[in-house]
């Protein structure tokens, strides 16, 4: 009999979002029991996160003419998207369906989602601060840092924790693609003939991979580049690689995708754009010149051992 449980529809708590972990997951876990027993497919759950955030995106516009009760039903709707957007991987845990598929589809939703918010929250900024021209450009560029630098904390954070599971757990190792092994899956799918849809999810992922993998032997050398490369799970590893990257993960986890989004809606329903975007921009990378450096130490020594480096 499947395990419906909370505990079963999560990854590993230690490399959990603590806001996922208390707040979306919980909503999530909800909705996936609800979804079980019907038809519903986790990737159309997936679909309905899209939708409720490109809704997000229309409030969030819609609210420069209208007010900031559009405003704070953007941000509401932004963070039920990143509920729903989670209940999708917890009903694939649930069903033991997980897939390279999934993923790429999740993170091609959420681009879609940070398309559709974040252009209008940016205008807000502008908005804000258009009786001051220098002031406005001013937090309008700190917008667009908060914006890109926040793309590479969730590549951070997904390729962290991706490699703290191949290290940690002896089976459940989500994510772990190597680059070879997504040509591979594209080769294959159009030997077959690769549907329209399909070829959208490969598009951007045949290219995040590769990126993610340069920017990663950039931050941290001592990890090797592919996942095939990593020393394989035994007990002995999987507690020394705990001990050593715990409580690194931890830090890591507040740069995640729903840390983001949490703290965007909730700025955005209390009217405090300039502040969250102030956060992401300058104290999020402030505190990577300790995070970075931490990072490494514990890959050096633990990498080092099993003769990886």
């Amino acid at each position: 009999m499947a395990d419906l449980s909370f505990r079963a529809s999560i990854k590993p708590p230690e490399v959990e979002e603590l806001i996922d972990l208390f707040v979306h997951r919980p909503l999530a876990h909800l909705i996936a029991r609800s979804a079980y027993p019907t038809a519903i497919t986790p990737d159309q759950l997936t679909m309905l996160s899209m939708f409720v955030g490109i809704a997000a995106g229309w409030c969030t516009w819609s609210s420069l003419a209208r007010g900031d009760g559009w405003l704070a039903a953007g941000g509401a709707l932004l963070i039920a998207s990143a509920v729903v957007d989670c209940s999708d991987g917890q009903l694939a845990r649930m069903r033991q369906s997980s897939s390279r598929f999934g993923r790429m589809l999740d993170g091609l939703v959420d681009a879609i989602v940070q398309l559709a918010v974040i252009p209008p929250v940016l205008a807000h900024l502008w908005m804000e601060h258009r009786a001051h021209p220098a002031g406005a450009a001013l937090w309008l560029a700190v917008g667009v840092v908060a914006v890109v630098t926040g793309s590479l904390h969730t590549t951070l954070y997904d390729h962290f924790k991706n490699v703290y599971l191949v290290h940690t757990q002896p089976t459940r190792r989500e994510g772990n693609d190597d680059p070879e092994d997504v040509e591979a899956h594209y080769a294959g799918l159009q030997s077959q003939g690769l549907r329209l849809f399909d070829a959208v999810r490969f598009f951007l992922y045949r290219r995040y991979v590769p990126q993610q993998r340069a920017l990663l032997g950039w931050i941290d050398p001592s990890i090797p580049s592919r996942y095939r490369d990593m020393p394989e799970y035994s007990v002995e590893r999987a507690a020394r690689y705990r001990l050593l990257h715990r409580g690194v993960m931890r830090a890591w986890s507040f740069y995640g995708i729903g840390t983001h989004i949490f703290g965007l809606g909730v700025a955005m329903m209390t009217g405090q754009l300039a502040l969250y975007v102030f956060f992401r921009a300058v104290v999020f990378n402030l505190a990577l010149l300790a995070l970075v450096p931490a990072q490494r130490r514990a890959s050096r020594a633990f990498f080092t051992r099993e003769g990886m480096s």
